[in-house]
């Protein structure tokens, strides 16, 4: 009998990881048809194109293993002394976890030692349990936005450091 749950391997994803990334992405996001608008789960879906581009430069892509498994990934970028983090999906088997806590509290961590001011993310209030999260780790909201772009309306949300 295991009295501890295993914790998920955090490591900066690789070139050769774009087509299993790509693939947690979609699988992460298909349980959300019917319920977002499909512009937004066509623009958190990417293909191994687009991720191997983000790994070839401008963002730091992290992913959490378990067992040798590919269970999540989050992206994080650094404009003008803040760090954004985005693209956070968790493998729909491993949802009730903790792997996306121990993602996000690794990009703060990353953030951190990147010695930037703030921390921002972005969410659709349509996801709670995501906006919840983000409030347990110390987030607060600062604004709420009609994205257009993909049919749904945002909470921006900042971590002061």
């Amino acid at each position: 009998m295991r009295l501890f749950r295993p914790q998920p391997r955090i490591t900066l994803a690789v070139a050769d990881e774009a087509a299993a990334i790509a693939g947690l992405y979609t699988r992460a996001w298909e349980r959300h048809r019917g319920r977002l608008d499909e512009r937004l789960i066509s623009d958190q879906t990417p293909g191994a194109d687009e991720v191997a581009a983000w790994l070839n430069g401008g963002f730091e892509v992290f992913t959490a293993t378990l067992d040798g498994q590919l269970v999540g990934v989050v992206r994080c970028s650094f404009p003008t002394g803040t760090c954004l983090v985005d693209r956070m999906a968790v493998d729909p088997d491993r949802n009730s976890g903790g792997v996306g806590r121990v993602l996000a509290e690794h990009a703060i961590a990353r953030a951190r030692r990147a010695g930037v001011t703030k921390v921002w993310v972005q969410a659709t209030p349509k996801l709670e349990e995501v906006v919840n999260l983000y409030r347990s780790l110390g987030f607060r909201e600062s604004a709420h936005l009609r994205a257009h772009y993909w049919g749904e309306d945002v909470t921006l949300m900042e971590l002061p450091l």
